[in-house]
């Protein structure tokens, strides 16, 4: 059978085209270099692409390359939703890291992926791995940065400060800038820069920083926005129940601060007496002063790598124990860390393999509490590489019960421990204010009016936490059970 050949011009077309097509690609990389101006900086990841796609095939490495890098990122994270599903968490990170590179806009994939790296890996009894937190907010304020008109990343690096890390501080910081982000020019759906929740959980925060004017002080703003909204929607119940919600909050801690600080104005059923409830007269007493706490801890290894820690407290029930066992010189290592994120921390989301942490609760019932703490289960978590270790167990009473800070206030001004468990923050800018005379701080007491409070037409904020705690400096064999842990493994806590 002869064979039949193409004529010559069709068999010439494909030489004729390629040059084309090799000139468009060109143009491509051209046009998308001048679109993005971040091209070169993105691109710059792009060495590590293999290592970072989690075995993805060909097909989602084209479409970056012929410049579709939003289209390619959509498909990714759909690829990442299937993995959320099934539970493969590992294969997610290099996909959350490639599909902000890729696209650098996609707030939801930042917000995602950062809340995956704080609560989704954890040990054997669903507690989180905290190796993982700087990493997750690194992402988040990367986030921030390539995407400064979008309020909902500051405000989701607000709430792991808030519920993740109790610094309140930084918190603060985080949702008062959701609050201030520029409005976008020209836009009617999105009058303001963030939802209302920003404004609640802001005066939620104060509240915990001891920053009552000014939590106070933001309830009346989240106020005053609703009643504006509500005044040209008067049916919208949205509208209607934040409003009253707000209207109740300022009222509640109005009234919270009768009871707890003054002499006057008290709500029976919270505060009985006469006196501040933070320093009124204990049971069998006259004598108003602070309430002494007692608190004991006995901390033990049942066996290797398993803990017990029990003891006792003279507080209400639904006080919570804080428990931590970390390396020594944790603090420092991660302080440091966060000072400088290592490039391969941003890019691979890597935590160091030779850090322990360990962060738990144990709930008083009857002044007493018990928790076991079984850390064998994971050694990929827990890897006990380091040779000294703090055990620390605190009572932070801004984490705690409103009816517990009802009579300890909201800093714990009253409360006192004679064994010298308290532990004050002796930052200066928390030393300028009072609730009560004679319980901390060095400003003026607040007349429970002034919002927000102004001495010389400046604020004076903060209130200092009286932290009760204990700490425990211990050697890994008495980890490992091979040595006993005694009360004179009980040394001075530190300072904040």
């Amino acid at each position: 059978m002869a064979t039949k050949r193409l004529p010559e011009d069709l068999r010439n077309r494909p030489k004729k085209v390629l040059p084309i097509i090799a000139v468009l690609y060109l143009l491509t990389m051209f046009l998308q270099a001048q679109i993005d101006p971040r091209a070169r900086e993105l691109r710059s990841g792009e060495q590590g692409l293999e290592s970072t796609s989690g075995g993805l095939g060909g097909e989602f490495l084209l479409l970056p390359l012929l410049g579709f890098r939003e289209a390619a990122a959509g498909l990714l994270w759909v690829r990442c939703d299937e993995f959320f599903h099934s539970g493969d968490y590992d294969a997610i990170l290099p996909l959350v890291r490639l599909i902000t590179w890729l696209d650098p806009h996609a707030d939801n994939v930042y917000i995602t992926g950062a809340w995956h790296l704080a609560y989704n890996f954890t040990d054997s009894n669903e507690r989180s791995d905290r190796r993982y937190i700087i990493p997750a907010q690194e992402l988040l304020r990367e986030g921030i940065r390539n995407n400064p008109r979008i309020p909902d990343i500051n405000f989701e690096y607000g709430w792991q400060n808030y519920d993740k890390t109790k610094d309140y501080e930084t918190a603060a910081s985080a949702f008062n800038a959701a609050i201030n982000t520029p409005v976008w020019k020209g836009s009617d759906d999105f009058p303001y820069g963030a939802p209302l929740k920003a404004h609640h959980i802001l005066a939620h925060t104060r509240a915990k920083q001891g920053r009552i004017p000014d939590a106070i002080a933001e309830w009346e703003r989240a106020l005053k926005r609703s009643s504006d909204q509500l005044a040209r929607d008067p049916r919208n119940f949205t509208f209607i129940s934040l409003n009253a919600a707000e209207k109740n909050n300022i009222r509640e801690i109005y009234q919270r601060y009768y009871d707890r600080y003054t002499t006057s104005n008290h709500d029976a059923s919270i505060n009985p007496t006469k006196y501040p409830f933070v320093i009124a007269p204990p049971p069998g007493s006259t004598e108003p002063k602070p309430w002494d706490v007692s608190l004991h801890v006995k901390f033990e290894t049942v066996r290797s790598k398993v803990f017990k820690v029990s003891g006792k407290m003279n507080i209400a029930d639904g006080a919570r124990v804080d428990i931590r066992l970390t390396n020594w010189d944790y603090d420092q290592r991660e302080a440091k860390r966060r000072d400088i994120v290592s490039k391969e921390v941003l890019e691979k989301f890597r935590v160091e393999d030779d850090l322990t942490i360990l962060m738990d609760t144990a709930s008083v019932r009857k002044n007493k509490f018990e928790k076991e703490l079984d850390m064998s289960k994971d050694p990929r978590m827990y890897s006990f590489a380091g040779d000294s270790y703090k055990a620390q167990f605190t009572f932070n009473i801004r984490a705690t019960s409103p009816h517990i800070q009802d009579r300890h206030g909201y800093s714990g001004e009253g409360l006192t421990d004679v064994k010298e468990n308290i532990v004050l923050d002796s930052r200066p800018e928390l030393l300028a204010t009072k609730m009560i005379e004679g319980q901390d701080g060095n400003g003026p007491v607040w007349d429970g009016k002034t919002v927000p409070w102004q001495v010389d037409g400046k604020g004076v904020y903060g209130q200092p936490v009286r932290l009760v705690r204990v700490t425990y400096k211990l050697n890994l064999k008495q980890l490992l059970g091979q040595q006993p842990i005694t009360a004179k493994d009980i040394v001075p806590n530190d300072v904040p």
